[in-house]
């Protein structure tokens, strides 16, 4: 008997466990929508103000997980209302969203996107339909450390699994603006568009944003002919020359030009005569902040593109791993 009412128990614990997951999720799929209905009605009033164009969104499906802070959404569409769609998603994923505060890891996955053709109405057709059957795929992540300030993301770029672009990036002294960013979350939507109009809003925003500084990055691109064949459509719309053109134009180029580096004008040859990956990365022993590279006190000492270059550890390597 004990052992009846032991598993009966079990059971039941579990069945309510489960309930409380589903109803959890449910609870966070209609916050979701709600906030996906609530921005196409700001982008409604905006427009009607002639702020922006009346920008909108919908969807076929709207899943979430509590348990991995990840929401899916599929088959999203965003357009201009009483115009048509400019782009459809298959699959967005968002991952790391939390209702208080700011996660301090996040990331979001755009699978299957797709220019529609109202975007491409202005181009000539075959032009047209080439772009609307590209496939992309883009990949966004961050990562914040609140003890030492840093923030460092990445990003990636992929079309038709013939060519990527990605970049990263890591930043110092971001913990005022990520304060800042936690505090402005928790307003509502009229609160945050009633401080945006405070007069002090844009110089104390501008000032969280002047003691960011720049640590280091890289951005990588690679190519599997994919650009040969984005310039053979361009030449046959008679937009731009071919590649073949453009690769004596650029290779004439950099070779009359002897003030580019050869540290820089020997991967740029290389890539333009065989156009497969290149990347650039720099890292600065003390971040230059934005302030600084404004007024520029930051290049202060810098007289010549090899200062630079040294200065900024900078390295660019073509069709090498």
């Amino acid at each position: 008997m004990d052992k009846k009412i032991w598993l009966g128990a079990a059971l039941f614990a579990s069945a309510s466990a489960l309930a409380g997951l589903f109803y959890a999720n449910h609870n966070a799929e209609q916050l979701m929508a709600g906030h996906i209905e609530r921005s196409n009605q700001q982008y409604q009033e905006l427009a009607e103000h002639g702020d922006m164009p009346p920008i909108h969104m919908s969807y076929s499906k709207l899943s979430a997980n509590i348990i991995t802070s990840s929401y899916k959404i599929q088959n999203l569409h965003i357009g201009i209302a009483g115009m048509g769609d400019l782009v459809t998603i298959g699959q967005v994923e968002l991952i790391g969203l939390q209702r208080e505060g700011l996660p301090e890891d996040g990331a979001a996955r755009f699978k299957d996107l797709k220019l529609a053709p109202q975007a491409l109405a202005a181009l000539p057709a075959d032009l047209a339909d080439y772009l609307g059957s590209l496939l992309m795929e883009l990949n966004y992540q961050y990562n914040y450390k609140a003890k030492t300030g840093e923030l460092s993301f990445q990003q990636e770029l992929r079309i038709d699994h013939h060519f990527s672009l990605n970049y990263r990036f890591a930043l110092t002294g971001v913990t005022e603006l990520w304060q800042y960013a936690e505090e402005v979350k928790q307003l509502t939507p009229e609160q945050q568009q009633q401080r945006s109009e405070q007069p002090d809003y844009l110089p104390n925003m501008m000032k969280k944003v002047g003691v960011i500084g720049v640590a280091n990055g890289a951005i990588e691109l690679e190519n599997k002919a994919f650009l040969q064949q984005l310039f053979a459509q361009l030449a046959q719309a008679q937009i731009t020359p071919d590649y073949e053109v453009m690769q004596q134009q650029l290779t004439a180029a950099l070779q009359q030009n002897q003030q580019i580096p050869v540290q820089i004008r020997e991967p740029l040859l290389g890539f333009i005569q065989q156009p497969q990956r290149l990347k650039l990365s720099f890292k600065f022993q003390d971040p230059p902040t934005f302030s600084e590279m404004q007024d520029g006190s930051a290049m202060a000492g810098i007289g010549s593109a090899e200062d630079f270059i040294n200065f900024a550890s900078l390295n660019l390597k073509a069709n090498t791993n």
